[in-house]
Order: structure tokens, then C-alpha cells, then sequence
């Protein structure tokens, strides 16, 4: 097996290769909060919160950019354009990128995200010919883009008054940099030889400065009191700006234009402040001006540009949201999610190309949009999960067939509100009941048993002893149809240990005895508990503050424990099972894959080590779809998915699919057997019936050929036949393959 599990990460770290069908990254982000944005000819470039896109007005067609797209960073923060027609991109962690959109290259500069700061975020990048300013919480750095490095970086400005922090702005004018900062403005000649010296700036000392423009040869700056104005000894507020918390400032033909977090405002030439526009469905976060359009990003509708007087909203299609967490899979291969149990916006299904969410505005049905999780029962229903509105039942046809809430069969959980129900998760059981946990009074728990007729009927958490009641937070069953609840989130600390429910009682046991209790001091590593997971062989997976505990005989009132946990000190968010058996982790450190018994670690997954395509280390919630083999990673950031091996096999063989054939060796990538029953064994042949590999395949559908014989040498030019056998020996398929060495 842990050959097997071995080979397995042979080949899901082949990440990135063209024609892998396994190893393959992909991203998925919401990026409708628009922090910067630059046009370039007939395109705007934005840069978001979920990465960064171009749209073409010509057609409004969108270009996309994530980690899977080349980027190190999605949360990006600045985006500019140079001489020639590079553009560059500034990250929340002081990451730069340049990307070349004619040859599709990236470069990446690293230097300030190396720096020691915690606080690195690059506000505005500055190309100046062959020179680039670039702005950061780190101050001013100016890189040279010949030489390929960085002259010099300030970090504070002036000598009596001298500021320092943030720079938020900058501006080159009559060759003198203009920096902002939260603490004032400062200036020194663009080509002083020791910009780093604080003596080498004159400094200006005010408040919440954020940002520079220069209009007819004036230089403006904005502040939360208002616009401000130089005029040559100090600023003084232009006139009818006076209150105004302006967040953005871009110079036009004939006016400068500025916007505050809800409208857009213009001076012009004779010093008339005038609105231009209110009413903006989200708050503005950035302004930029080219010719006679005019470009506003928002918190969390894109990119608006007036055209024609009319303003045009562009977001590129996507998530409704980067909190993407609650994860399950249907059986028609479709990831559904939670938002959030606070500050939500519903829940949503994605079928690999198309999202579909469902919010309270668009289904007021559903009473909020604090959906946090989606459970789907072996029914193919799905049940979205609410902190406070019950639960929403989605049909076949994607469709909300039912809320369930106290008006209509579920306890309440707060007794001076009635309509307010929390629900902990919904399970169904091989008779086709659904049992939805409800978190009811003083943290009690009870059962809601849905019945298939339409009844209900219900159980109330009761354990001898048990004065504290926990305050269970998730819900899981396992082959034996116990329930077992977790107890632990990160605004709760409850250490109850992990209590499981079956109402038919348990073998040997009283038969009026229901529920059971294991913590801490019977073997789990922690009483916080956090996740759970039912592996193929019925055992139980319990995912604590400080690792795993493996429960080796979960249909036991008093169940045994495996000796060790893997994971030591580690939160674990989240525990996945794959068709091999093998256990996806998720803590707060990256993801790791467990061989089967969990004695290993196969491979572990990092932002750092997938450059980013991992989208956080900090992963709260995983799927997997046996079927195709993905793993999904859902986080508060967004959404990232793997393709990998672990399919689940087929019941009988039909037709082998071999690809790619012709192979050419030495390859740098197998080739790919698709077809297999379980634990298939493969035997790679001469086309006159000569042995010239055997090979044992992961497990699962697939399976891989590197184009080598038994000594690892790669084989001849020739046709080979490819044959497959079941584990036991009655299930044979064959298929050819061509090889041609190089």
C-alpha cells in the first residue's frame, strides 16, 4: 500500500505539465473588490482582491489571472502600465509581477516581500521610463529596470518635521518625487543620491494624507478633511472639498476628478468642485482617468467606466464571494459551498465552469444568506446549513424545495426568538432519513429526525453526568449510522471531548443506552474537536486542535484508539477521504495527504511550495470528487482545486483509453491507463507476447506507464500491448500503444 501511495506522489507532483491530465492547479476567486486598475489602450487592467483581470471594451470580453495563471500572489493591491506595455502588479505581501501581455511572460521581483516587515503591501507601482517607483508599507523604493534591481528604499522623509509609515502615493513633477503618507506629504529631487537619508526630503506634516495628482501644473492632494492644494510654501483645502474623505485623485484633460467612498466629484479649471456621480451599488476604492474615460473600482462590483454618460459595471464571471467554505459534492460532480455564519452572502453550487449562487434577495425564502455549509445526503439532496434560518432543502433540479425552521417541524434554538434556528449539519441514514442536528437552549443539542413519510421526530442530547452542555458545532455518520458531533470552532473554546449518537443503541450495550462519549483521557490527542471523517474501512477520523485520533472500532460504545495521531500540534480544519483511501488534511499550515493507515505523509501542500496555487495555507474545508479524481480547498481567500489519480475504478473493465499514444521516450510524463477495476495489475508487453514490465497500479482507475522496461531502461521503438487484470485474476482488458524513442 505505501507503494502504492508513493506513486501516487510521483505523479500529482507532476504539476503544471500541458498534457497531464492529473497534477493539474486550478484557482477560482471572486474578484469584485477592485483595488487598482490602469487602462491600456482598448483594455482595463484591474487588480482585485481574487487576483488580477483585463476586459476589452470593444467586446467585454475578460482575461483572468490567478495563482494558475502565473501569479505568486492573488491578493493584489496595485497595477500599472510602462513605456512598454508591460504591466506591472503589486501584492498585499510586497510581491511585484510583471507580466508581458504580447509574449504572455511573467517576471516576478521578490526583494520587499523578503523584507522583515509584517506589514509589506504595495499601495502604488510608478513606471517613469526606465525607472519605476513603487510604494509600499515599507516606503519608497526605486528600481532600475535595466540594471534589474533596486537603487535605494526610504523609509522615513524630512528632518524636522519627518514622517514616516505608509507611503500611499506618489508623483513625479518637474523632477521632484512627491510622496503621501498616513502622517504627511514629503519631497526630494528625483535624482538626489541618497534618497534613503530622512534630511534628504522636505516634509510637510498632515493627516491622513492618501494620495497625489498634479492639475495645470498645481499638485493636489487627497485627504479624509478634503482636497488639498500646494501652494508653494504649504496645503491649503481647495475650496467646497472641505469634509469630504477622499480615497481616490486622477488628473484629466480638463478637471481632476476624485472620489470618496460613494461618489465621484470633479474641479475644474476655474476651481468649481461638482458632482458627477452618486448612487454606485458598493463603495468606490479606486480611480483612474484615460482620455475621456473615466474608471472607478469598487468593493464589489468591478470596474465602472462612463461611456457615453451612462455608467457600465465589467466583473468577470466567477464566485460570489473568496469565502468558499462548507464544502460537499454531489452526485453529479458538483462542488456546492457556505459563505459564512456572520457576514454571509448564502450559499452557492459550481459545476466546474458555472456558479450558481442563492442569496435572500434573489430567494427570500431563505431568510438570510449566513449560510456556512452544505451537507448532501445519499439522496443527492442538498442542505444548506444557516446560523439563525433553519435549513434550505435543494432539490435534483437545483431548485429550494423546502425551508425548514421552527414554523415547519425544527426546534428553536434561542427561547426568546422563535425563528431564530441554527443547524448543525444534516445526515441521512440507509432508510433515507435525514437528521439534522439543532443547536437548542444553554447549548443543548437535539436531533430532528425527518422522516421519508414527511413526519418528525426527535432526540435530545442527554449523557449521564453531563452538567456543562457542549455546544456542538458540526455534524457526521458513519457506516453503523452513529452520529458524531464536533464540538470546536475558533470563537469557541468548549473542550468537551466527542460525543456520537445512535438511536438503535450499541452492540452489547443496554439498548436503552444512545449515546457515548471518548475524549481526551481514552486516547484522543484533544476535547476540541474540529473535524471528522469516515474512511473506507469504517474507522473514524477525528480531527482535534493538536492532531488526529484514529477510532478503530467506531460501532462500540466504548470504542478502542489507534496508539499514535498524525498531525502532532496541528489544528486540523478539515479531513477528506479519496477512492485510494488516502486522508487529505487540512490545518492551518497547508494541506498534507495521509497514506491510508496514516502512518505517512505522502506529500504536503503549501502556498509556498505550489507557488501559490494552493490559495492559503490556512484551508478550512475539503472535497473530493471520487469521480474525476479533484480535490477541492475551500478558504476564506477563494477556491483551489487539484486534479489527481485517486479515481474511483470501474466495476468491470470495458475499453482501456491510453493517452498519449504515440509515446515518446524518454518521457516526461506517463502515460495514463484509464479503465481499471480495483487494484488492477498491469503488464506491459512486446507485440510478439514478451514481458517487459509489470506493474502495480495506485489503486483506482487509472494507472501509469513511464515507457521503461524492468531495468528502468527506456524500451525500443515499437508497438507494445498494454494488458489489465484484476487483483483476483478473472478480469482481463487490453490495449496498444505506440512508442517511439527519441
Amino acid at each position: 500500500m505505501r507503494w502504492a501511495a508513493g506513486f501516487l506522489l510521483l505523479i500529482i507532483a507532476a504539476v503544471g505539465h500541458a498534457d497531464a491530465a492529473v497534477g493539474v492547479w486550478k484557482t477560482y476567486t471572486s474578484k469584485r473588490e477592485v483595488r487598482s486598475a490602469v487602462t491600456v489602450g482598448d483594455r482595463i487592467w484591474a487588480a482585485s482582491s481574487g487576483g488580477m483581470f483585463s476586459v476589452r471594451l470593444a467586446d467585454e470580453s475578460f482575461q483572468e489571472f490567478t495563482a494558475s495563471e502565473g501569479l505568486r500572489s492573488n491578493d493584489l493591491t496595485a497595477v500599472a502600465a510602462d513605456r512598454d506595455g508591460n504591466i506591472w502588479i503589486g501584492s498585499s505581501g510586497g510581491l511585484v509581477h510583471i507580466y508581458t501581455p504580447s509574449a504572455g511572460e511573467w517576471k516576478y521581483i521578490t526583494d520587499l516581500a523578503r523584507e522583515s516587515s509584517p506589514q509589506k503591501r504595495i499601495n502604488v507601482i510608478l513606471p517613469v521610463a526606465d525607472t519605476v517607483f513603487i510604494a509600499s508599507e515599507i516606503g519608497l523604493s526605486v528600481y532600475l529596470v535595466g540594471r534589474g534591481e533596486f537603487r535605494s528604499t526610504a523609509r522615513s522623509f524630512g528632518a524636522s518635521p519627518q514622517i514616516a509609515g505608509s507611503v500611499n502615493g506618489v508623483i513625479i513633477f518637474r523632477d521632484t518625487i512627491w510622496v503621501s503618507t498616513a502622517n504627511g506629504i514629503a519631497a526630494a529631487p528625483r535624482r538626489h543620491p541618497n534618497l534613503t537619508a530622512p534630511e534628504s526630503w522636505v516634509a510637510w506634516a498632515l493627516n491622513n494624507t492618501v494620495t497625489l495628482a498634479v492639475f495645470r501644473n498645481q499638485i493636489y492632494a487627497g485627504s479624509s478633511q478634503g482636497l488639498r492644494r500646494f501652494d508653494g510654501n504649504g496645503w491649503q483645502i481647495v475650496s467646497g472639498t472641505t469634509g469630504y474623505d477622499i480615497v481616490g485623485l486622477a488628473s484629466g484633460a480638463d478637471s481632476l476628478y476624485f472620489i470618496t467612498s460613494t461618489q465621484l466629484l470633479a474641479l475644474d479649471a476655474a476651481g468649481t468642485v461638482s458632482p458627477l456621480a452618486a448612487g454606485f451599488s458598493s463603495q468606490l476604492r479606486s480611480l483612474t482617468v484615460s482620455g475621456t474615460n473615466i474608471v472607478v473600482g469598487s468593493s464589489a462590483n468591478g470596474v465602472s467606466l462612463r461611456e457615453f454618460g451612462i455608467w457600465q459595471s465589467h466583473t468577470p464571471p466567477g464566485p460570489p464571494t473568496n469565502h468558499i467554505v462548507g464544502l460537499s459534492m454531489d452526485a453529479r460532480g458538483r462542488l456546492w459551498a457556505g459563505t459564512a455564519a456572520d457576514g454571509g452572502e448564502g450559499f452557492m453550487n459550481f459545476d466546474g465552469k458555472q456558479w450558481r449562487s442563492y442569496t435572500a434577495q434573489r430567494y427570500p425564502q431563505l431568510g438570510t444568506n449566513e449560510y456556512y455549509k452544505v451537507n448532501v445526503d445519499r439522496d443527492d439532496r442538498k442542505w444548506a446549513c444557516s446560523w439563525g434560518a433553519g435549513v434550505a432543502m435543494v432539490d435534483a433540479e437545483d431548485s429550494i424545495r423546502v425551508v425548514y425552521n421552527a414554523r415547519n417541524g425544527l426546534v428553536p434554538t434561542l427561547a426568546n426568538n422563535r425563528d431564530f434556528v441554527v443547524v448543525l449539519g444534516v445526515v441521512s441514514d440507509r432508510e433515507g432519513r435525514a437528521c439534522m442536528g439543532i443547536r437548542t437552549g444553554n447549548g443543548d443539542t437535539t436531533f430532528a429526525v425527518l422522516n421519508p413519510d414527511g413526519s418528525f421526530s426527535y432526540a435530545r442530547f442527554s449523557y449521564p453526568g453531563v452538567s456543562n452542555i457542549p455546544k456542538f458545532i458540526g455534524l457526521e455518520i458513519d457506516a453503523y449510522g452513529t452520529k458524531w458531533l464536533t464540538n470546536a470552532k475558533p470563537s469557541e473554546v468548549d473542550a468537551v471531548g466527542l460525543y456520537y449518537y445512535n438511536e438503535r443503541g450499541f452492540p452489547g450495550s443496554d439498548p436503552s443506552t444512545k449515546w457515548g462519549w471518548i475524549g481526551k483521557e481514552s486516547g484522543l490527542p484533544s476535547n476540541k474537536i474540529y473535524a471528522i471523517a469516515v474512511d473506507a474501512s469504517g474507522e473514524v477520523w477525528v480531527g482535534t486542535d493538536v492532531g488526529i485520533g484514529i477510532i478503530l472500532n467506531p460501532y462500540s460504545l466504548r470504542p478502542s484508539l489507534a496508539s499514535y495521531f498524525p498531525l502532532r500540534d496541528q489544528q486540523i480544519n478539515s479531513i477528506a477521504v479519496d477512492a485510494l483511501d488516502n486522508k487529505w488534511v487540512a490545518t492551518k499550515r497547508g494541506v498534507s495527504v495521509l497514506s491510508p493507515d496514516g502512518t505517512s505523509i505522502i506529500v504536503q501542500y503549501t502556498v509556498e511550495n505550489t507557488d501559490a496555487k494552493l490559495i492559503d495555507d490556512d484551508i478550512v474545508s475539503l472535497a473530493i470528487d471520487s469521480k474525476t479524481g479533484t480535490v477541492y480547498f475551500g478558504s476564506e481567500k477563494g477556491l483551489s482545486t487539484l486534479t489527481t489519480s485517486a479515481i474511483a475504478p470501474v466495476r468491470s473493465f470495458d475499453e482501456l483509453t491510453i493517452s498519449p499514444n504515440p509515446l515518446y521516450v524518454p518521457a516526461a510524463v506517463p502515460v495514463t491507463i484509464d479503465g481499471l477495476v480495483q487494484n488492477s495489475i498491469l503488464k506491459v508487453l512486446t507485440i510478439d507476447g514478451k514481458l517487459v514490465r509489470e506493474i502495480k497500479t495506485p489503486g483506482g482507475r487509472i494507472g501509469f506507464w513511464d515507457g521503461t522496461d524492468i531495468s528502468g531502461r527506456s524500451v525500443a521503438t515499437g508497438v507494445y500491448v498494454i494488458v489489465a487484470y484484476s487483483e483476483s485474476g478473472s478480469q482481463v482488458a487490453a490495449g496498444k500503444i505506440a512508442v517511439i524513442r527519441r
